[in-house]
């Protein structure tokens, strides 16, 4: 007997939204008490039913204080907090929340909104929220490799799931990340295909990303997509994150290295152009890059969790106090 998502949302309303108890229903339908729970557990699975986790809000007034303390040690006040998780996946989940809720006050209009990479990019992109946003336009911001088969590193992926959640259109970028060499690059680069994925990095709404950290653990190192000589480079540099793959110091200085003129990515210059860039980041193993990225005045919103914020000040705090 085929059961009809009528009589199962009729089910649900009655237990989630008239209270109702199980064997109430049961009765009233003329059923079983195991039967109604079956019939629950049919309206998840059919998502008639969909059972959210909400975190608790931040104060207004813990965020105030927040934004003064970042205004007075980096002079950002643009600081927009979500609870912490000693828990990173929950962590994760409580970032992506908020973000989606910031991104739900922006405007609908045409909007170009370019997106990044990574696990904290690949939540964002694959949380379950809706957002009605057809106007917008969503492309990745830099090429694809084979040699990163972690799909937390598919941009083209992230960036359709992404714009699926906004029912916006997305345009795919089919050209590779990393070239053998400049010459191949400026191959590439005088394509069409390029020409019209640089034009739209070079009319960027929103940049929407993460920083990298702990760059020995980076998978563009761990899968050998950059070889060992630049990690020992970047090491030397005092390198303490990325944006997009371009490296920074504690200090936000952005060093200009020769091996990112084989990467087909969207330019510092470019990145600093767009209207407003986002960064996404939390947990202690990013203090040092976010410290780093604040200093440089490289994010115009920082969305990030109390824990981390309160790290990002104390560590600060300690080395003014040295």
């Amino acid at each position: 007997m085929t059961i009809s998502d009528d009589l199962l949302f009729e089910v649900a309303f009655d237990y989630y939204v008239k209270k109702m108890l199980q064997k109430d229903i049961a009765k009233k339908l003329g059923v079983s008490r195991v039967q109604v729970s079956k019939y629950l557990k049919m309206a998840e699975e059919r998502k008639i039913v969909r059972i959210e986790i909400v975190p608790p809000r931040i104060s207004e007034q813990l965020e105030q204080q927040y934004r003064k303390l970042f205004q007075e040690k980096f002079g950002f006040d643009k600081l927009v907090l979500t609870t912490g998780h000693s828990n990173n996946q929950l962590l994760l989940q409580s970032l992506a929340r908020r973000t989606w809720e910031f991104l739900s006050e922006l405007p609908a209009d045409e909007l170009n909104i370019g997106i990044g990479w990574g696990t904290t990019m690949f939540t964002v992109a694959t949380y379950d929220f809706t957002l009605d946003r057809p106007n917008w336009r969503v492309v990745p911001l830099s090429g694809g490799t084979f040699r990163l088969s972690d799909k937390h590193f598919d941009s083209n992926f992230i960036a359709q799931n992404f714009a699926d959640r906004l029912r916006a259109r997305m345009v795919p970028v089919y050209f590779p990340f990393l070239m053998d060499s400049v010459e191949q690059k400026q191959q590439i680069q005088s394509s069409e295909e390029f020409a019209y994925i640089n034009s739209l990095w070079n009319k960027l709404d929103v940049i929407i990303c993460s920083v990298g950290y702990s760059i020995s653990r980076s998978p563009l190192f761990r899968q050998n997509v950059f070889d060992g000589s630049i990690l020992d480079r970047l090491e030397r540099l005092g390198i303490v994150g990325d944006v997009l793959t371009h490296y920074f110091d504690i200090e936000g200085k952005v060093h200009d290295l020769e091996f990112v003129q084989r990467v087909n990515n969207i330019t510092m210059e470019q990145y600093m152009k767009a209207k407003k860039r986002i960064i996404v980041a939390g947990g202690f193993h990013k203090i040092e890059s976010i410290v780093g990225l604040l200093r440089g005045k490289l994010a115009d919103v920082l969305i990030t969790d109390t824990n981390t914020a309160r790290n990002v000040i104390e560590f600060v705090s300690e080395r003014d106090w040295r």
